[in-house]
Order: C-alpha cells, then structure tokens, then sequence
C-alpha cells in the first residue's frame, strides 16, 4: 500500500473534504496537514500497488479519477496545486516529511498560482510537414543508403526547428496581445509541429482573456484551438515531483 497524493491546497479553519469522495481504485480520500510557518493540506488515498500499475483502458480509469480529485479540490473556492499522476510514498509519514521539507517553496507556489486558472491554447500549423513522421532504416547493401538516412534525419530535425522558431513568433504575438491578463505562461511543442501554450489568468479575468482571444487573427501559417479551463497543472505539478516519484505510469 502506498500513499498516493492528487494536490495539495491552502489550509482553511472549516477544513473538510466533499462527502464521500474518493481517487485511484475507489479508495477515500483524505487530507494531510503540513507546514509550519503557513499550513497547508494534502489530498491523499491509501492505494494498492496494483492499481497504481493499470496499464491501457484501466490507466486512463485511473488518471480520469486523479483529475476528478483535482477538481473536487478546485470547487471548494481554492486553486490546488495538483501532483503529477502516480505520485505515491511509502506512507503518510514519508509524504509529510517530503512536503515539509519543501513547505516554503510549495506555499510561494500556491500563493502565486492563488484564484487562477490554467487556459490552455494549441497552435497548430496549417500546412505543417510531416516532421515527426518515421524514416526509413537504410536497406544492407544498398549503394549510398546510409548517407540518405543521415540526410534525412538532418533535413527532419531543420524541420522541426524552423517549426518551433515559427511557432515561438506566433506564440510571442499571442501572449503580447494577451499580456494584460496573462500571470505565467509555459510552452511545449509536439513532434509534429503543434505548440501547446498554457496561461496562467486570475478567475476575475478570464471573460476578459477570452474576448481578447477570440478577437485574435493568427497569422496564415497557423490555427488556434482554445482548450478547456483546467486547474494549473502546468504550473505547479514539477514542484511536486520528488526523488521518490514512480514516473513509470505517467500517460
């Protein structure tokens, strides 16, 4: 059995969780205090080994009902600061002690991240290549193969960067138009082309994002598709990563 931690949230005086939630294999959830200097609560369930190595359909059971938790964390007024799936200790013990050791840190994050949402946008290439699609393996034998396949790989990999530095600009154009309601912001880009933005936008100012990004005109190259408003995972669950972290069922 492991202790298995969703999120963790500023602590409040009428403390108590939704009535019968419950996470990962239908187990209880439970808070865990911690801190000192300023309090703060973990969301917690005992779970079993077995669930936490669900693989396929069960995996995606199981990171849907991570989410679930999250959320239930998130209509209670406050902005958790949600764990990455599969974030389990020995004990209770040994995650108080973990989160303890970095309360100062995890209390600067939540304060940061406080009456916040994430808002996340996709920027997706209309006529992108097919940067990340396979290449061919040079045939035995075959008279200059393996120069191809090295030259291939070279023209894939220029590719991918022209990619990323075309979607930076259009990125930059869109969080410079957005700027006045944006609080953080973090990028990623796929293999084939597509950018992933997520902004950080306080609660009062989303109707507001939202106007400013559905008046945006990207520019031909690109299409934007705004995603849905979720808690600010990008933003809090690699300060919640630590050493004892199982990542092998991450999805």
């Amino acid at each position: 059995m492991a202790t298995y931690l969703y999120c963790v949230l500023a602590s409040r005086r009428d403390e108590e969780l939704p009535s019968g939630l419950t996470g990962l294999g239908d187990a209880p959830v439970r808070s865990l205090s911690f801190g000192t200097a300023t309090e703060m609560v973990a969301w917690v369930s005992t779970v079993d080994e077995a669930t936490l190595r669900s693989k396929g359909r069960a995996l995606a059971e199981q990171v849907l009902r991570h989410n679930a938790v999250v959320n239930a964390a998130w209509r209670t007024g406050r902005t958790p600061a949600p764990a990455r799936y599969g974030s389990r200790f020995g004990d209770d013990a040994a995650c108080i002690a973990d989160l303890d050791r970095r309360a100062a840190d995890l209390s600067a994050m939540l304060e940061r991240i406080a009456d916040c949402v994430e808002m996340p946008v996709l920027l997706v290439p209309t006529n992108r290549a097919e940067a990340g699609s396979a290449i061919a393996r040079p045939i035995s034998g075959e008279p200059a193969a393996g120069k191809r396949y090295l030259e291939a790989v070279r023209q894939r990999t220029r590719e991918q960067e022209r990619q990323r530095a075309s979607a930076d600009v259009e990125a930059a154009r869109l969080g410079s138009a957005l700027t006045r309601y944006v609080r953080g912001e973090m990028r990623s880009m796929s293999s084939n082309g597509v950018m992933s933005v997520a902004y950080l936008v306080k609660n009062e100012d989303v109707s507001s994002y939202r106007e400013v990004l559905a008046a945006f005109l990207p520019a031909s190259a690109f299409r934007i598709v705004e995603g849905e408003m979720r808690a600010p995972y990008s933003f809090a669950t690699s300060r919640l990563d630590h050493s004892g972290h199982d990542s092998g069922n991450r999805p």
